[in-house]
């Protein structure tokens, strides 16, 4: 299939790029267990996402499948995970294939591959207040993440989860021109249990400057429903 192989090409550059992602036991406490990786782990996800356009916003809901399905270890005994990513419409029983994702955890970083682009997602070990850029191995223009709470209980989509870490991806709080708006949380044993984007451009024009007039844009937001671990 394509996808393949434009996967197996993007499974070089992460080889290339990274250190030893070593084995967790015996090892102190780097934070690693915020996004623990092993093939068969899956999450579903409740997922709304709202696009803005000159006319009338549209509301997609749909559940979201992040499925752990294998993993490939290169000469030096580095290990990059392999993600499927599928979705599926309320009321319906079939899974639809999204795309490829994959995930590499090094020393001191997690380097999460979404579809061609990889992103910085994590710095280990973690701290208040950390700043990284993003946009480290690849071509945008560089991008401060930045670690905004860590080890906190935190309640998303109705459950508790114990020990959290967010992080802010962009928060420029621009309600004039260009809100632009991402984080990410994480849970310990968990990964990724909550995700939200803002990006909406306004009205300029001087007969709706200011009013918070949405001309195009799109809020995301991705709750953890369930997880767990197939045989």
């Amino acid at each position: 299939m394509k996808f393949f192989a434009g996967f197996l090409s993007s499974m070089v550059f992460l080889a290339l790029m990274s250190c030893d992602s070593g084995d967790d036991a015996g090892v102190p406490d780097k934070g690693y267990r915020y996004f623990p990786l092993t093939v068969g782990h899956y999450q579903l996800y409740d997922v709304v996402e709202i696009t803005y356009t000159l006319r009338d916003p549209d509301t997609a809901r749909y559940t979201l499948q992040v499925k752990t399905v294998d993993v490939f270890v290169d000469a030096a005994g580095d290990s990059t995970y392999v993600l499927y990513r599928s979705k599926r419409l309320p009321g319906e029983a079939a899974w639809t294939y999204l795309d490829t994702w994959s995930a590499r955890r090094t020393a001191d970083a997690l380097i999460v591959q979404e579809e061609n682009t990889p992103y910085v997602k994590l710095r280990f070990p973690p701290y208040d207040g950390q700043v990284w850029n993003g946009n480290l191995y690849n071509s945008g223009e560089a991008e401060d993440y930045r670690l905004d709470s860590l080890g906190q209980g935190q309640i998303r989509g109705g459950q508790h989860f114990d020990d959290c870490l967010t992080v802010l991806q962009r928060d420029n709080k621009d309600f004039i021109v260009f809100l632009d708006q991402q984080k990410e949380v994480y849970a310990a044993g968990i990964g990724l249990i909550y995700k939200e984007t803002t990006q909406l451009s306004y009205c300029t024009q001087p007969s709706c400057l200011a009013q918070q007039l949405v001309e195009q844009g799109i809020i995301y937001k991705q709750w953890l429903k369930e997880y767990g671990k197939t045989e």
